[in-house]
């Protein structure tokens, strides 16, 4: 790159007298450097104006040209698989506490059906991530696809407690498939261009999330109330979480040392018809892949996506293998800490709900559905934001303003104060929408090309993230207090902060630190050819 960069040099930078490296033209190079590696916003908005410029109106791209109509509807069909993704997430937090009544299980125990659910995820990324290079991936996706479908239809079936999360695990497995191939799929047919479809896609996801508490409500478990006559010498302590039809005693009309207690308890669970329907929307979801592998059996390769990723190639051939390897590290921390918040807080909203807050389950699903729906609907403003707003912005505002509202539905939950438990559930969703997809679009742009197997290593530090916060989130929640919820992510999302911060501040110090580099370079070639010149003249 060093030997193009001279080339690269205005001509006007390449003449003069022995004071050719002075600080004036040092500082003009190192701008220019700057300009190149489109680390400034005024690079980004140049990019963005000129693809606009040769662009056409997207309904005629799609009519005249094909490879842009093949890359179009190749979006379009992950965006569907995405929303299928949402809806098997979303089921997760309104049917946590009917899948614990099916395998009988207490919080702690059942938290392992989350973990087993992101340690599947952690391995499908890590195979998908594998397979990405060597298999057709619309074939690979099409598999993940039917895989996660049918295994989450079988998971609420299984009554034995190995045996679900064994199932929960495989489907893990298909989901970070998924996710993986679809995010790598989209970088690598868009580039810097993709980043309105790499939003699309996870509005994509956020609205599967959004519709799937609306679906999985109707059929939850009921609470139901009975009132128990019991003898005063054998009143006994019965819990009512694990009471049923069966546990009513002894009727005592005939006698007057009696006392009468209400119970609660669940009814029967038919949550899986939700998994049902969802299941098949998967396979429909699924079709599309598998006849456009028939069809042209690879996706659309082009000179132009080729052309389109080359600047961020160019930032990363700048980087030593040291120093990716190292920001890739601060990268994964960065996925890492942003997806146990996301994931947990809406795994557990509902849990939290009913064991702190003695909210019913129909108000707890709601309070979810209104946390995706505000998450959605951020996701959808961020296909718009992301023209306007350079992607290091967007992260470090959405990142702050997600502290401010976790601090506030902690105060709210605290003082047991509803309206601001409502209200910063959705902005929470708010805050958290853009983030996981902006950071793909940055690492694009600003550090490397994210391929198949860096779009692997991303989710599996972000499944780890999921993994673990179940284990000991359940443990604090039932053995400690349930404000452990709002604590434990309060702290992890100001990790998250301050880990982009690392992350911006050693990419900026790498990058500069090479332009320097390759400004020595360029002096040092600047006092050979007046050497030369010298000679010559002599």
């Amino acid at each position: 790159m060093t030997g193009n960069r001279r080339d690269e040099i205005p001509e006007h930078q390449m003449t003069g007298s022995s004071e050719l490296c002075n600080d004036h033209e040092k500082t003009s190079f190192l701008s220019y450097v700057d300009r190149e590696v489109g680390t400034t916003e005024a690079k980004n908005a140049k990019d963005a104006s000129v693809t606009t410029e040769n662009q056409t109106r997207i309904i005629q791209r799609i009519r005249m040209d094909t490879v842009y109509r093949s890359k179009f509807l190749l979006s379009v069909w992950i965006c569907i698989a995405f929303i299928v993704l949402g809806l098997f997430a979303g089921h997760t937090g309104p049917a946590f506490p009917d899948l614990r009544l099916i395998v009988n299980k207490d919080l702690s125990t059942s938290s392992w059906l989350l973990t087993a659910g992101t340690t599947g995820y952690l391995a499908g990324s890590l195979i998908c991530g594998v397979l990405y290079d060597r298999f057709n991936r619309l074939l690979l996706l099409f598999l993940v696809i039917m895989g996660m479908s049918l295994t989450s239809g079988i998971m609420p079936w299984c009554s034995l407690f190995p045996l679900m999360v064994t199932v929960r695990a495989i489907s893990g497995a298909c989901a970070g498939g998924l996710d993986t191939g679809g995010n790598a799929v989209i970088a690598t047919i868009w580039g810097v261009e993709g980043r309105p479809y790499m939003q699309t896609v996870h509005f994509s996801f956020a609205v599967g999330g959004i519709i799937s508490p609306l679906i999985t409500e109707p059929f939850l478990a009921p609470k139901r109330t009975e009132m128990i006559e019991e003898p005063l010498n054998q009143k006994q302590s019965t819990s009512a979480a694990n009471i049923s039809h069966t546990d009513v005693l002894p009727s005592c009309l005939n006698s007057t040392n009696c006392t009468f207690t209400e119970l609660e308890y669940w009814g029967d669970t038919k949550v899986q018809y939700a998994y049902l329907i969802s299941t098949i929307i998967g396979i429909l979801s699924a079709i599309p892949f598998l006849v456009s592998y028939l069809q042209r059996n690879s996706e659309p390769q082009t000179k132009e996506q080729q052309d389109v990723n080359e600047a961020s190639r160019r930032i990363s051939t700048q980087l030593s293998n040291i120093q990716k390897i190292g920001l890739m590290i601060l990268l994964m921390l960065l996925f890492h800490l942003y997806c146990a918040v996301e994931d947990t807080f809406a795994s557990y909203l509902m849990t939290f709900s009913l064991l702190h807050l003695n909210w019913t389950k129909l108000k707890g699903s709601l309070a979810t559905a209104v946390f995706w729906a505000s998450f959605g609907f951020g996701r959808f403003l961020g296909i718009f934001i992301i023209r306007l707003m350079h992607p290091t912005k967007m992260l470090f505002l959405y990142c702050t303003f997600l502290i401010i509202s976790l601090a506030s539905f902690t105060v709210g939950s605290v003082l047991l104060f509803d309206p601001v438990v409502w209200l910063f559930s959705s902005l929470n969703g708010f805050a958290m929408s853009i983030i996981f997809p902006t950071i793909f679009s940055w690492t694009e742009e600003n550090v490397m090309p994210v391929s198949g197997k860096i779009a692997s290593l991303f989710l599996i530090a972000a499944s780890s993230g999921t993994m673990l916060n179940p284990l000991y989130l359940g443990y604090l929640m039932e053995n400690k207090s349930p404000l452990w919820f709002p604590y434990l992510l309060l702290g992890q999302s100001i990790l998250c902060l301050l880990a982009f911060v690392i992350v911006f501040i050693c990419t900026k110090t790498c990058i500069k630190r090479e332009s320097r580099k390759e400004l020595e370079i360029y002096c040092q070639g600047k006092e050979e050819e007046q050497e030369n010149l010298k000679l010559s003249h002599a």
